[in-house]
């Protein structure tokens, strides 16, 4: 059952004042990754509509098709923005706990009966009640779900839930104000589409951290440099003609942002020579990237136009 949540949220992620009750305001005080998706935003842009298509067509299919259907959720229509974040289990530890929160509009009634129908347990709180969701044999830990209201839905393991719960009741969490990582998040463009913000030196304990793919040279150089830095954000924010991508890494060591700078202006080149023959419309793309470096950071930024994303993304699809 935890394994189709986990599904469900992926077919989601396909595709700052705040409130204290929305998703953006139970960010954890102490999450080590955080990622942000606007789906209301890539709604109204033809250019990330494209991406909706592909989620429908993989939502059509399987356990989590069965799920959605029933709870009468089509995430493509009724989820606005979603959230995902991930904090240490323990201070020494190498598991992490998982919230998602949705903002949107839902019909608890209905996921509530089709969680129960899966062998969910409703459990109660002092600041509401949540279900508790049957594990497979390979998993040490439960999920959990919980339906505040019916424009709010939270997914994840047990402790993050109840503790998101809690947030709530308090008015929200302080990540933004308060915490390190989270004041990183005012150098990311305000109108990104979409965001992740990692603190790198503590996911890197997490059993599954997050990481750049080593399949390529580049990537693997890319991934060792990364290795080096405190903190890492990505961003993409739809303009409806362009796609305008941007990342940072900081670091207070001047031979690490040496070497990132070095390995990022190395990967642009070498994606650059492989785009030549099969993609030639990339390399002037590519060539539009800026790479610049200050005192603590070194910032990557550059835009695709419509017409290049749409040719990328339908040549992956065909791959």
């Amino acid at each position: 059952m935890k394994k189709l949540l986990w599904s469900c949220a992926a077919i989601l992620l396909a595709i700052p004042a705040f409130a204290g009750t929305d998703a953006l305001s139970l960010v954890p005080n102490d999450a080590v990754t955080v990622g942000v998706v606007r789906l209301a935003d890539m709604r109204s842009s033809p250019l990330s509509s494209m991406l909706f298509e592909q989620t429908d067509k993989v939502s059509a299919n399987g356990d989590a098709a069965d799920f959605l259907r029933q709870a009468g959720l089509q995430p493509s229509r009724d989820i606005d923005v979603l959230m995902v974040a991930t904090t240490l289990r323990s201070n020494l530890g190498h598991n992490g706990d998982v919230i998602i929160a949705a903002d949107g509009r839902f019909e608890p009634g209905r996921l509530i009966q089709a969680l129960v129908d899966r062998g969910a347990v409703r459990k109660t709180t002092p600041n509401g009640s949540y279900y508790l969701i049957p594990k497979d044999a390979d998993e040490d830990h439960n999920g959990a779900a919980a339906f505040p209201d019916s424009h709010l839905v939270l997914v994840g393991s047990e402790p993050a839930v109840i503790a998101a719960m809690n947030a709530r009741a308090a008015g929200g969490t302080s990540f933004f104000s308060a915490s390190g990582l989270g004041r990183e998040s005012v150098k990311i463009d305000p109108r990104a589409t979409a965001w992740a913000l990692v603190d790198v030196t503590r996911a890197q304990r997490l059993t599954d951290h997050p990481h750049v793919s080593e399949r390529t040279p580049s990537g693997q150089a890319i991934n060792s440099a990364l290795r080096a830095v405190s903190t890492l954000a990505l961003w993409a924010t739809d303009t409806g003609n362009a796609l305008k991508l941007g990342a940072f890494g900081l670091s207070n060591d001047q031979e690490t942002l040496g070497l990132l700078e070095d390995t990022v202006r190395g990967a642009l080149a070498a994606m650059r020579l492989a785009a030549q023959d099969k993609q030639p419309e990339l390399v002037g793309v590519l060539r539009q990237f800026n790479v610049s470096r200050n005192d603590n950071s070194v910032m990557v930024t550059g835009s695709v136009p419509a017409r290049t994303f749409r040719a990328f993304a339908s040549h992956a699809r065909t791959r």
